[in-house]
């Protein structure tokens, strides 16, 4: 039977480690957010042998599993570190924090899901806005920032939501090495108490909670945005 008491007891404990699980989204996304645009820019302006390199390697992130990408960091990563220091580098692979793996590997899958949605945004803004902006006077740069930019926001903005609760949820899998996020503090008082169903059912409820929340939140602004530019 379902102890409620239990549950009930258990849901502050494995509410505790919900900061880690928002630290490591949070962190990923910031990171993949500059990265994505950086290689939506270089995509876009098609530079020689760089836009077909990222072309393969946001293809091959999107298309693999993001447990397999967080293994290929975790081991990945210090040997990297150790081949940077064979050519005279100043890096230490000894003992990598497991929570900069975990900021690698959610940044880059981070960086290869909003890099398409940013190109895919961009081409959503009708380009006759920007040759109406220089036909009136204004600069490319102004034009850019002032008329596609904004609507480049708005339109990105749904998929960057769902982009950033898939990173909450998938956050439940840096315990594999090492983090101790919801789901590892769900993993341990479960088996303290061999009540499985109570403690997987706290940390149900919370990730319906935090991911309710900052789907809110983003809705607010998304409707905002739009408000103000249908306006202007």
């Amino acid at each position: 039977m379902f102890d409620l008491n239990f549950a009930r007891e258990s849901f502050g404990q494995i509410l505790s480690a919900a900061p880690l699980t928002l630290l490591v989204a949070v962190v990923a996304t910031l990171v993949g957010l500059i990265l994505a645009i950086l290689v939506a820019i270089a995509r876009e302006k098609k530079i020689p042998v760089l836009s077909q390199v990222l072309a393969v390697l946001v293809s091959f992130i999107r298309g693999t599993p993001i447990l397999v990408q967080l293994y290929v960091v975790y081991y990945g990563l210090p040997q990297l570190l150790v081949l940077m220091r064979s050519w005279g580098w100043s890096t230490n692979p000894d003992g990598l924090p497991a929570i900069v793996i975990a900021f690698s590997a959610y940044g880059l899958n981070a960086m290869a899901n909003l890099s398409e949605s940013i190109r895919s945004a961009y081409h959503s803004v009708d380009y006759r806005q920007y040759e109406a902006g220089l036909a009136v006077g204004m600069t490319p740069f102004r034009t850019m920032t002032q008329i596609v930019v904004p609507q480049l926001i708005t339109n990105l903005i749904p998929n960057f939501t769902n982009i950033f609760l898939d990173l909450i949820k998938d956050t439940a899998l840096i315990y594999n090495i090492g983090l101790v996020e919801i789901m590892g503090q769900a993993n341990i008082v479960s088996s303290i108490g061999f009540k499985y169903l109570e403690t997987y059912t706290d940390a149900l409820v919370i990730y319906i909670v935090i991911c309710w929340i900052f789907a809110k939140i983003f809705q607010l602004i998304e409707d905002r945005l739009r408000r103000h530019y249908a306006i202007n």
